[in-house]
């Protein structure tokens, strides 16, 4: 059979650009080629570069490979158990030469032969693993069969799939992996396409000890290897490129240099012992330990950790737990990938010390992680009293202030919580914690329990009226109602002012409504406080959610500080913007400093008529089409202003209809001077325009201009006047 298929055989990545363009020349192609696009030279941005090879690049420069940026190689050892590579050991060595870490793979035909018989052919044949740091695990290709439809030397090898059953395939891999272990101590990397295994494996789950090797050919440059079979979440080597820049198929380690070490050499588990904890949960109490853990052999999945934990009694209880759970820091820190955490609970039912040892279980061999202890108390309820409620009222704030003290009996030597709960006079409940560490040596005078046991807590209130605050002592294992206690809280003055005027501020295409007045806080007086503007009806219809403008009221106001006797700037000016003419009803409110202060003050509501403005004038006195130096431009002059606004010199936009019929506007700017527009009209400002526009068709021309307003009132935008022009 060797002979028979020549002395390269079955190259890897059967579905690849460059194997079926050799397929083509060779008149060998398959009954079926997938739609892949070629690569070039491109390399994804992440991970180590790599190379594999087969007969087929037997003069490969592997000091140039290495200098291109690769650091690892494959190479081809064997198939079925007929063919070895003659080139084998001239590239697996010349790999290492330069420094790559290197390893076989083997193409498998498994209707051929059963997976342990190949899998002892590939082992005896090159591809072995040892321990040394540099020999990367040994890899199974099992993907597209290269002799699809083809009967050699009488033996017929079948589909694409090896007119095997799915199950049967999943067994056959089974088999090889088991003994290619057996024999190295090292289960084997899978090669395979994601189409061909879901095709020919469909679901099959099961492989996720053995490390995954993907093919997937991106048609431009690109980070992402696509979807990869059920079995993995995740990828160890990534072939995506079978036609550049390396030699043979172009790959990518999915991680930095040292994982792809660890990867080769012999890898122990590692991991961390992050914490122990006593958790409750309700009337239950345990140990929680929590860490991390990884298998440096089996990195895609998550290996077990066992947990050890010796009991106040002397008693030693062991656990074991899968270390699954999500970790994303150990994956951005190390790479591993994110579901190797170990997050478990321990029930215990007596107080005292606690020791827990955790161990990370590996392929080869076990690793510490480490010991912690802890103390978990008994659980004797808490005490204490919930003595005073009152209120304190400063510049800034109003506080309910909670006086007691409380004690939790299972560790009366540490300070405990006093948790309250304030239900306010719309009836809403808040949680606070209070940690019970003030000095009150009456509690220790009378209970003996030590001093620092007391709280004294102030909760900022937000509104006056009724509170009630019911007090809890906690402990770790129970807590105790200390009753509660009723206070009615007091509002500040409300705010006092006036809403002296309402008027209309104009300037080009912007218009507000401007209110005046003054307001202030009598309790605060030196004090700036704000007042709310806001529309409450147009044109009759009341606003139904007014959007309200708030406005600081720190203008000075002698006469109102003369009046009142006071000190501080009280005035206010404040503006909304309107788009439109109408009956406004324009209202404001005084908001106070003081806390909780009563209020808003309805200052009051003025209406105010916006009435529109008249059109735009002007004229277009002349148009015309010049030329000079073969360049053709129409052009117009005249004047134009928006009497509501003569200040300002207001757009003209000229519209021109071409020979083809299309019109196109073009705008510019009256603001040429024209005193004779300025005598006639008695105004003042820049008025004029003169206009030029290029043109090049030959034909009837039409020129129309129009003033356009300037207040955002103006009823109309008037036509100056139109000519038409030939050219």
């Amino acid at each position: 059979m060797a002979e028979a298929i020549g002395p390269g055989g079955a190259q890897m990545g059967q579905r690849s650009a460059r194997v079926t363009s050799a397929a083509s020349a060779t008149a060998t192609k398959p009954n079926s080629i997938e739609t892949l696009s070629a690569q070039g030279s491109w390399m994804p941005t992440f991970g180590v570069q790599g190379l594999d090879v087969s007969y087929y690049q037997s003069s490969v420069d592997w000091q140039q490979q290495w200098n291109m940026g690769a650091r690892f190689a494959y190479v081809k050892a064997s198939e079925g158990n007929y063919y070895t590579n003659p080139a084998y050991s001239s590239q697996y060595q010349g790999s290492r030469n330069v420094g790559m870490i290197r390893g076989a793979y083997h193409f498998a035909i498994p209707n051929w032969s059963s997976g342990a018989d190949q899998a002892t052919y590939f082992v005896n044949n090159g591809g072995g693993w040892s321990p040394d740091g540099y020999t990367l695990p040994p890899v199974l290709d099992f993907e597209f069969n290269p002799y699809e439809g083809r009967t050699i030397n009488g033996f017929y090898f079948g589909n694409t799939c090896y007119n095997m059953s799915p199950g049967q395939l999943a067994a056959w891999v089974q088999d090889f992996g088991n003994t290619v272990r057996s024999m190295t101590g090292r289960l084997p990397m899978i090669y395979t396409n994601t189409s061909w295994w879901n095709q020919c494996l469909g679901n099959q789950t099961g492989f996720g000890d053995y490390p995954l090797w993907v093919a997937a050919y991106p048609g431009s440059p690109t980070n992402d290897a696509g979807a990869v079979p059920a079995s993995w979440a995740t990828y160890s080597v990534w072939q995506y490129s079978s036609t550049g820049p390396m030699a043979g198929d172009s790959n990518v380690w999915n991680g930095d240099y040292a994982s792809l070490q660890r990867f080769a050499g012999v890898a122990l588990p590692t991991g961390s012992f992050d914490d122990l904890s006593v958790v409750k949960n309700g009337s239950d109490v345990s140990l929680r330990a929590r860490g991390w853990s990884v298998d440096l052999a089996n990195i895609p999945a998550s290996n077990q950790t066992h947990v050890y934990v010796t009991g106040p009694d002397g008693t030693t209880t062991g656990y074991p737990w899968t270390a699954d759970a999500y970790r994303p820091d150990v994956n951005n820190v190390f790479g591993y990938g994110s579901s190797h955490g170990f997050d478990g609970t321990i029930p215990i039912t007596k107080s005292g010390n606690y020791k827990a040892c955790a161990y990370s279980i590996g392929t080869f061999d076990n690793t510490s992680l480490g010991c912690k202890s802890i103390t978990a108390s008994g659980v004797e309820a808490p005490i204490g009293n919930f003595e005073s409620l009152s209120e304190v009222r400063t510049a800034d704030k109003v506080s309910l202030q909670l006086k007691g003290w409380a004690v939790d009996l299972a560790n009366p030597a540490a300070s405990t919580y006093a948790d309250t709960y304030v239900t306010g006079p719309d009836g809403t409940t808040t949680g606070y914690r209070m940690t019970a560490n003030t000095s009150r040596p009456d509690v220790q005078t009378v209970t003996g329990l030590g001093s620092n046991h007391g709280f004294d807590y102030q909760v900022t209130l937000t509104a006056p009226g009724n509170y009630q605050a019911c007090t809890y002592a906690i402990g770790q294992n129970s807590n105790l109602s200390l009753g509660c206690k009723n206070i009615s809280i007091g509002a500040s003055p409300a705010p006092i002012g006036s809403y002296d005027a309402l008027s209309l501020v104009q300037a080009p295409n912007t218009a507000n409504l401007q209110l005046t007045g003054w307001t202030l806080d009598p309790s605060y007086p030196g004090k700036i406080n704000t007042v709310s503007v806001y529309v409450s009806a147009k044109d009759g219809t009341p606003v139904a959610n007014p959007v309200m403008a708030t406005a600081t009221a720190n203008l000075a106001r002698p006469d109102v500080n003369a009046a009142l006797n006071t000190i501080g700037n009280h005035g206010y000016q404040a503006q909304i913007a309107i788009s439109a003419p109408g009956n406004y009803t324009v209202c404001a409110k005084a908001v106070g400093v003081a806390p909780l202060a009563a209020g808003p003050t309805a200052l009051g509501c003025r209406d105010i008529t916006v009435r529109p403005t008249p059109p735009t004038m002007g004229s277009l006195d002349t148009a015309g089409i010049q030329v000079s130096n073969g360049q053709a431009l129409l052009t117009t002059q005249g004047w134009t202003l928006d009497p509501a606004m003569p200040g300002f010199s207001n757009p003209v936009h000229v519209y021109i209809t071409y020979p083809d019929g299309t019109t196109k506007g073009y705008p510019f700017t009256a603001n040429l001077k024209r005193s004779d527009v300025n005598a006639v009209l008695q105004t003042i400002g820049d008025h004029g325009y003169s206009t030029t526009v290029a043109i090049t068709a030959r034909g009837k021309y039409s020129v129309c201009t129009y003033g356009v307003a300037v207040s955002p009132f103006s009823t109309n935008n008037s036509q100056l006047g139109c000519r038409s022009l030939t050219y």
